[in-house]
């Protein structure tokens, strides 16, 4: 794994349910990790907040933020950038995706997780992943000044989909999350306003483990967490 991980997500709960694992393993080896998350998930990731009696959207903000600062105790005490751009929809302009790149460029990362290409069922989800794609190559180019100077296109990965049947989505990469599945539990047990999702993706994560048996690997994984790769291999050889 590369030694600088950026996480950008759509929403506070994207990191949580599919990367979470990932994230604790490279806290618990002391890497550098940043996670982004461009809203609250106020309005649409956030139902029982609702059902349980908010009466607005920064009452929910304030309950999600609350969230995710117990989730980011849980992997680690990893940092935590609230955008606050507001979701459902997720409206991103030439400002905010210059603000995007200008992140990338600060952390200078050597890989961002960001949401998949064909979560078609979540218009934030494309809207994200398409921001986060073209300010990957804003970050790099000499030609545009911001705070920070241009960094080297990281790899990029995306997110696995709610659900990846609908979405057309292909895992290129398992990573094995046993070791820190237990942080991982803890997370997503820190969100509360969405708690009915906790068993769908512990379910999740035991498949995508299971799965990595299929491929041949003789010792599967009990845990995994898979992603799409936008970024190709390069080298000498086939890997």
């Amino acid at each position: 794994m590369g030694s600088r991980l950026l996480i950008i997500a759509a929403h506070l709960g994207d990191f949580v349910w599919r990367a979470s694992g990932v994230i604790a393993k490279y806290a618990k080896q002391g890497k550098p990790v940043q996670i982004v998350t461009l809203t609250y998930g106020e309005k649409g990731e956030s139902p029982l907040a609702w059902r349980q009696g908010a009466k607005s959207v920064e009452e929910v903000k304030k309950i999600r933020r609350q969230e995710g600062e117990c989730a980011s105790r849980a992997l680690g005490n990893v940092p935590i950038e609230y955008l606050d751009w507001g979701d459902h929809p997720l409206i991103i302009n030439d400002e905010r995706m210059l603000t995007i790149a200008n992140i990338i460029r600060k952390f200078a990362p050597d890989i961002i997780i960001t949401r998949g290409p064909d979560d078609k069922l979540r218009p934030d989800h494309i809207t994200t992943a398409n921001a986060v794609l073209s300010a990957v190559r804003l970050a790099a180019i000499d030609g545009l000044k911001l705070d920070y100077p241009p960094v080297p296109e990281p790899r990029v990965f995306g997110f696995d989909p709610h659900v990846g049947d609908q979405a057309g989505f292909y895992p290129h990469v398992y990573v094995n999350i046993t070791d820190v599945y237990e942080a991982k539990q803890k997370a997503m047990s820190c969100l509360e306003s969405q708690r009915h999702e906790v068993e769908y993706y512990a379910l999740r994560d035991q498949l995508r483990g299971l799965q990595t048996r299929r491929f041949g690997w003789k010792n599967y994984f009990k845990y995994a967490e898979a992603f799409y790769m936008y970024s190709p291999i390069i080298g000498e050889d086939l890997p």
